[in-house]
């Protein structure tokens, strides 16, 4: 082979491996720039999922917004935009009535992120949720049904969310609004209980009845019913003919409400005892 052939091939052969050398270069650009698009598009498709919810939920559209953070759910499992989707949520679906639905939701964020720096929200959530629970069958038996008297575990779920989040994070920005949402609770369990002895006073079941008092004026000491609750109780002790333990009550009453102006009770005689005094 001539020197010249040599320096020809040699001159070849590095063309040809600066081209293979350009060409990796170049597809390997290619796939970093390839890779920075794509993740910059998912960045960008979660922010805008993300916004168009909050607007949604902001302006009231709860459907429109559940539809939103449900897609950016599906779309994009992980991340701060999806674990703040599951908060918003809570709000959503309690506002759309979804209220079982609230509850869960509430209960899943607590199991999936146990240390997230927002989960006192989901307990407090769980409870404003509970809360509204519809009412059972129960309610209906029970004679003058209302508000006060209905069933009771949507009530006690509510005050076992609130008191959760008070243990745990006595500190959070919604435990104020637990406290008085507590407060509220007692005293509505109370009113149940008062109304249920109403319910068996009225049909002489008087020991159903004073066991019912007794229960509001020691588990809920600081409601407004107890004083009903008194009342109550000395009726009962009359109508059984226990007049002792009439007086104490009557006593117990005056004491802890002195403006009350209700007079002592006193049995009412059947129309046998009025027509035959004897």
């Amino acid at each position: 082979m001539s020197v010249f052939k040599a320096l020809e091939f040699s001159l070849i052969f590095k063309r040809i491996a600066l081209l293979i050398f350009l060409a990796a270069i170049t597809t390997g650009c290619a796939s970093k720039k390839k890779g920075g698009i794509d993740t910059n598009l998912a960045q960008q498709q979660v922010e805008e999922l993300y916004t168009k919810a909050k607007k949604a939920l902001d302006r009231g559209n709860y459907a429109f917004a559940i539809d939103y953070y449900r897609a950016l759910e599906a779309n994009y499992p992980y991340g701060e935009f999806t674990e703040q989707a599951k908060l918003d949520m809570l709000f959503a679906f309690d506002k759309t009535g979804q209220i079982e639905k609230a509850v869960e939701a509430a209960d899943n964020f607590v199991k999936l992120y146990p240390t997230h720096k927002n989960v006192d929200y989901a307990y407090y959530m769980k409870g404003v949720a509970s809360f509204e629970k519809k009412s059972g069958r129960i309610d209906k038996f029970i004679k003058g049904t209302d508000r006060a008297v209905r069933d009771p575990k949507p009530y006690r779920d509510s005050e076992n969310a609130f008191k959760e989040l008070i243990k745990r994070y006595p500190n959070s920005v919604y435990a104020q609004d637990a406290k008085q949402r507590l407060v509220f609770i007692r005293n509505a369990l109370a009113e149940r209980e008062l109304a249920i002895a109403q319910f068996y006073f009225d049909n002489d079941t008087f020991v159903a009845a004073v066991n019912r008092c007794k229960t509001i004026v020691y588990k809920y000491e600081t409601s407004p019913a107890v004083e009903g609750a008194l009342e109550l109780m000395e009726k009962a002790y009359v109508e059984m003919g226990l007049n002792d333990l009439a007086v104490s009550t009557r006593k117990v009453l005056m004491e802890n409400f002195p403006n009350n102006n209700k007079e002592a009770y006193t049995k009412k005689k059947s129309l046998l005892s009025r027509l035959n005094p004897f």
